[in-house]
């Protein structure tokens, strides 16, 4: 196998190439010619012309093509109009197809695609290049996976100069279609493909729930609307530059066991809602993501080892336009160090494509790399290209830079405050009573222990009271729990209304149908009117079928000398005097 790549600025350049290709190969037996065509500017007429002349100076040649966001040479990018990659496969017979496919018929088209790889011959590898803006591409790989779990699927999605343009195409020698797949076939003994995948890009913050989803489109993550996720965390709001700030933070999906990056397009100012470049299924954990410049630059530089000891003769990029406009100026430190391990020729997509384990999964904002070989392990055949640093102004380098860190400092700021909140909650649940929302039995005694504790220390007034639901079991065992849970939530709201009114005035449930409550630096001539219009309000509530409710109260003053023991017993002898009196009353002790 040999690899030929040649970088097209306008459609003047054809010739020359064609020129070279026929030197390369006048001496050469080979089963299959192909011709990959990846374009970022040519208009279609243009992209005629290559398929014409291409046809009628090597007959018989494979073409497969696709439009993109950019195109890869020799590990450089290429933004101003085609590269031609030349595989010359001395034992490999190569066939490609585009399948048409109109809308609604995705899944029908996955498995005549699936039933073309099972059909082929000592098939290897099938390449799948689909207009995924177009048609649900995740219907389409879903059917494509019943072909034979042995052969590798690779491949990407087409995409358009501006990478938010839904207008792209896949090409072969016959056609070019808006709205389909094409298919790649490679079959031979002697053929030995790697595909492998770098990420680079790290959760952002807690575990989220993609709670509603229809198709790709995304409506809500943890019951709240997607953007308004984006907008809170990121601060990044539904307006015209939505898809330029959320770039460098794609959605991470868990799909399968592996981590699979999802792009949102495009956002709806009125719903919030988000237009995926993929679906996720309803229920999906997922997480905010950013990209870690130190750890792209790894999975990177693994990849490119790995690659290395494959010993490929040719390489194909596969990469997502997204990293592209990550990396900006820096982008062929990403894909130059392949072309020093063969030619190397590829693409700024949409989506990239791979079958992991049973899957075929579609990735975004992901570099797949496909080594091919005929035979065994290659000498190294480095092309000479060096690394070629785009134009970029500092001034833009910097805005860039200061972005990302905003962005970042915003979340860190909001997930800070939400960390807090959630520490108040768990607090506020530990220290609070579940059904009334007064304070629990736990808290009291700790209040109660430090009031006394102050009024000792500093011999300062305060009052300790007992209040009991009369009749409360009574209610219970007649009308259920339900009713007996409607009376304790009534009550207590009422009680709490008087308490809180005086100053320092706490009140909680001590247990069951028994509420306690502490008025510090106050004496009985202070709290009693409070007390007895809390007992009046209290009596002149009338609940259905049951009819009207008393409560009884047994209050005192702290004692200099008081414990916890002492002061609760006095409180609670003077409850039991209200019970035994008569009830629906208050006694002091």
């Amino acid at each position: 196998m040999k690899q030929l790549n040649f970088e097209l600025v306008s459609i003047s350049d054809l010739d020359a190439a064609i020129v070279s290709i026929n030197d390369a190969i006048k001496n050469i037996s080979y089963k299959s010619l192909v011709f990959h065509l990846y374009t970022i500017k040519f208009e279609e007429d243009e992209i005629r012309t290559v398929l014409r002349q291409l046809s009628e100076s090597f007959y018989g040649c494979i073409i497969a093509g696709t439009s993109t966001n950019g195109d890869i040479c020799d590990g450089h990018l290429a933004e101003y109009g085609m590269v031609i990659s030349v595989s010359i496969f001395e034992s490999t017979w190569v066939k490609s197809k585009i399948f048409n496919c109109p809308a609604g018929q995705e899944t029908e088209t996955g498995k005549l695609i699936a039933d073309t790889i099972d059909a082929s011959d000592d098939i290897i590898a099938a390449e799948i290049l689909i207009t995924l803006k177009s048609i649900n591409s995740h219907k389409v790989l879903d059917a494509v996976e019943a072909c034979h779990k042995d052969i590798l699927v690779f491949g990407g999605g087409s995409a358009a100069y501006n990478i938010a343009d839904t207008r792209t195409c896949v090409i072969d020698s016959k056609d070019i279609s808006g709205n389909g797949v094409l298919l790649v076939t490679y079959c031979g003994k002697d053929l030995h493909v790697n595909i492998e995948h770098a990420i680079g890009w790290k959760p952002l913050g807690k575990d989220l729930i993609a709670t509603r989803i229809e198709g790709k489109r995304l409506y809500e993550i943890n019951d709240m609307p997607a953007g308004k996720v984006y907008s809170k965390y990121l601060d990044i709001h539904a307006d015209e530059d939505f898809f330029a700030n959320i770039l460098e933070f794609p959605i991470m999906s868990h799909q399968h066991g592996y981590n699979v990056l999802r792009l949102p397009f495009s956002i709806n100012s009125e719903d919030n809602s988000i237009e995926l470049a993929a679906d996720i299924d309803k229920g999906t954990p997922i997480h905010l993501s950013y990209g870690d410049p130190e750890v792209i630059r790894s999975d990177v530089n693994n990849l490119v080892q790995s690659v290395k000891k494959f010993a490929p003769q040719a390489i194909f990029l596969y990469s997502c336009g997204v990293r592209r406009l990550y990396w900006k100026y820096l982008i062929n430190k990403e894909t130059a160090p392949f072309a020093h391990i063969a030619p190397t020729a590829g693409f700024y997509s949409s989506g990239e494509i791979m079958r992991m384990g049973n899957y075929i999964i579609e990735h975004h904002v992901t570099l797949i790399a496909i080594s091919m070989r005929e035979g065994p392990k290659a000498q190294a055949q480095p092309t000479d290209a060096k690394y070629q640093a785009l134009p970029m102004s500092e001034e833009e380098k910097m805005h860039s830079q200061v972005s990302m860190v905003r962005r970042l400092a915003n979340f860190i700021n909001v997930t800070s405050k939400e960390l807090q909140e959630a520490n108040d909650k768990l607090q506020e649940m530990a220290d609070t009573d579940e059904l009334t929302g007064l304070y629990n039995r736990r808290m009291l005694d700790r209040l109660v222990t430090d009031a006394i504790g102050r009024a000792n220390m500093y011999n300062i007034d305060m009052i300790l009271g007992i209040i009991d639901i009369d009749d409360f079991k009574n209610i219970n065992d007649t009308y259920g729990h339900a009713a007996g849970d409607l009376v304790l939530k009534t009550l207590s709201a009422t009680m709490n209304n008087e308490i809180i009114k005086l100053p320092s005035g706490i009140i909680g449930r001590w247990g069951g149908e028994e509420f306690l409550f502490l008025a510090p630096n106050l004496n009985v001539s202070d709290v009693i009117d409070n007390i007895e219009k809390a007992r009046q309000r209290v009596s002149s509530i009338k609940f259905e079928d049951i009819g009207n409710v008393t409560i009884s109260l047994g209050i005192t003053s702290f004692k200099l000398g008081d414990t916890a023991e002492s002061i609760f017993k006095r409180a609670d002898d003077a409850l039991y005097e209200a019970k035994q009196t008569g009830k629906n009353k208050t006694c002091v002790k």
